[in-house]
């Protein structure tokens, strides 16, 4: 099952939301995995804490990857990161998701992110934490 949390108006606690029912899944014993799209980085910092600057790659990486055809035959799941929960993995933010909003269109983005969410199957829930837009 797959769950998008989206305003957008920022600061309404989109972040929080994700976090607190991925968290209550993760506990519940289902494998839960938290999507970062927002380049503020809310959810990555909540679950990583300091360490977030040295999560690397990120889901920025990941398509920039995709820009430069680098991921074909490589394993989506080298995105993702363990968190220090129990059942809880986090594919984190990137600061320069904004910059790269601008590279990808719309509807490539939205393909991109189906193609890595049908690969990471294994997760009984993701939750996808949005920017504050519409357009993402």
């Amino acid at each position: 099952m797959r769950y998008v949390v989206f305003n957008r108006k920022g600061g309404v606690g989109k972040s929080t939301i994700v976090v607190n029912l991925a968290a209550v899944a993760a506990e519940a014993g289902r494998k839960t995995l938290i999507v970062d799209l927002d380049a503020q980085g809310n959810s990555t910092q909540y679950l990583l804490g300091r360490e977030m600057s040295g999560a690397k790659p990120t889901v920025g990486d990941f398509f920039s990857e995709t820009l430069s055809l680098r991921l074909l035959g490589s394993d989506p799941r080298r995105f993702v990161h363990r968190t220090p929960f129990d059942n809880l993995f986090l594919l984190p933010a990137d600061p320069e998701l904004q910059d790269l909003h601008a590279k990808l269109e719309a509807r490539h983005k939205i393909y991109k992110l189906r193609d890595l969410l049908r690969s990471l199957d294994s997760f009984d829930q993701i939750f996808i934490d949005t920017p504050p837009a519409l357009n993402f």
